[in-house]
């Protein structure tokens, strides 16, 4: 009977081998079908945003032929967004808990910068970069900067290696975009400034730009989105410095990033953004008001076709981030900061019907902040954007500063009174000083508050 029983389980077993062979395949089926579903769900939200302009050579091959290079554009930029999301869902688990003891720190009082300045390249290589090798590398550099009796403050300390003050970051950009406003307070610096050399003249300037600008993303599985932006924003920053600075720029550098400013700009939409190159080597041009809010800002408003940008902004009012200005549907003050100050700079141009538009944008955005992001006691809610507590209040300052909600000669767009503006002003100011202004977050906030602009 034993013997029976044996022979009988496994011809049992051989029977369902088959059956769960099939399931198993069927499941994978419909997975793969799942994410092939996903993907073309992304290609038409994205085509339906019209936020790219096609490349000329486009319109010269037949109907058939634009149709599929068109879908293949699409398709391909969505499996990015695809890849960016899987990336997130392996290392969020992992992050968010250091995230919590940073925002611990911080409002605590602690300097954390060094670890603060880990963190900002792992948000890039993260979001931005398909290297999760490099991403868990720097994962574990932050934890050992939280766990180790690591010096924070030399984050704050110029670098013997390059004249940077990016200690910590091992991204050239990075070290330049944290380098930028310590440049103009360091007449009698250290250490040269040798991490500027490789933009100092026409033509590394150009390739430099170019690089980030012109984005194979096909080829490499990244988007250099924030690359550009970050890069450019300290240029511009660096070049139109009003205060002496102790490095010697090549004497025509800033009439070269202006010729690449009106080289790049966009004339239909007056927009500035990443130039993304399909399979087949041809160029999209994609607007993005993040990218179009630092060249107007860093520029200071001189650029042309202000009007068209602020009607092309109003337009993205519902396209998210980083084409328009919501972040996952929803708004953040980091964006709606961007957008005021794009408008203000916009604003003399502007006919009277676009006027009246950007009064009610800006009033939402307004609202948005004091009922959604400003919290009773004067802090501001930590957000998917700005993940850490001293952004949140960083932008979140700068947002409610920008709209001249507590000073009425910045209040550009409107009349109208704000009663309770001095009520929220000193819950604010009360906050930050309960910190402490050790964090850099923080102290801009601060800094903001009392007139001086970060």
């Amino acid at each position: 009977m034993p013997a029976l029983k044996s022979v009988t389980t496994k011809s049992r077993r051989r029977k369902w081998r088959p059956i769960l062979f099939s399931l198993l395949i069927l499941i994978l089926v419909v997975a793969f079908s799942l994410q092939t579903l996903k993907q073309a769900l992304i290609s038409i939200v994205v085509y339906r945003e019209h936020i790219f302009t096609p490349p000329a050579q486009l319109w010269e091959k037949p109907w058939m032929a634009r149709v599929k290079e068109k879908a293949t554009f699409f398709w391909d930029l969505a499996a990015l967004r695809i890849a960016r999301e899987k990336r997130l869902k392996l290392f969020n688990p992992v992050i968010k808990p250091m995230i919590q003891v940073l925002n611990q720190r911080e409002a605590a009082g602690e300097d954390i910068t060094y670890s603060m300045h880990i963190y900002r390249e792992i948000r890039w290589r993260l979001n931005f970069t398909a290297d999760t090798a490099a991403t868990r590398i720097r994962i574990d550099d932050l934890r050992n900067s939280l766990s180790a009796a690591t010096n924070q403050k030399d984050a704050s300390s110029q670098q013997p290696s390059d004249g940077s003050w990016g200690a910590g970051i091992s991204a050239w950009y990075l070290r330049l975009y944290y380098s930028s406003d310590q440049i103009v307070d360091s007449l009698t610096p250290r250490f040269p400034f040798t991490f500027l050399d490789r933009i100092n003249s026409p033509s590394g300037l150009k390739a430099v730009l170019d690089s980030a600008v012109f984005d194979s993303f096909t080829r490499t599985g990244g988007f250099n989105r924030e690359q550009l932006d970050e890069t450019f924003s300290a240029i511009a920053r660096l070049l139109h410095k009003k205060k002496p600075i102790a490095y010697t720029f090549h004497p025509q550098l800033l009439n070269a990033l202006s010729d690449y400013v009106s080289r790049w700009q966009n004339p239909v939409t007056g927009c500035w953004g990443q130039w993304m190159v399909d399979r087949q080597g041809n160029v999209w041009k994609m607007d993005d008001m993040g990218i179009t809010f630092h060249v107007i800002s860093d520029f200071q408003g001189d650029v042309p076709h202000k009007d068209l940008i602020a009607k092309r902004l109003l337009q993205l009012d519902n396209v998210d981030f980083p084409a328009g200005i919501t972040f996952n549907e929803h708004y953040e003050n980091h964006l709606n900061w961007d957008a005021v100050k794009i408008f203000r700079y916009a604003w003399p141009d502007l006919d009277s019907a676009t006027k009246k538009k950007v009064r009610s944008e800006i009033s939402r955005l307004l609202t948005w902040c004091l009922t959604q992001s400003c919290q009773p006691d004067g802090s501001f809610k930590i957000s998917e954007l700005d993940d850490t507590m001293g952004d949140a209040y960083r932008y979140g300052v700068a947002f409610l500063c920008e709209t001249g909600y507590f000073d009425p000669k910045l209040k550009y767009w409107t009349d109208e009174i704000f009663p309770q503006a001095n009520v929220v002003y000193r819950r604010i100011e009360s906050k930050l000083q309960s910190i402490g202004l050790n964090s850099s977050g923080v102290r801009d906030a601060y800094e903001t508050l009392h007139g001086k602009s970060f």
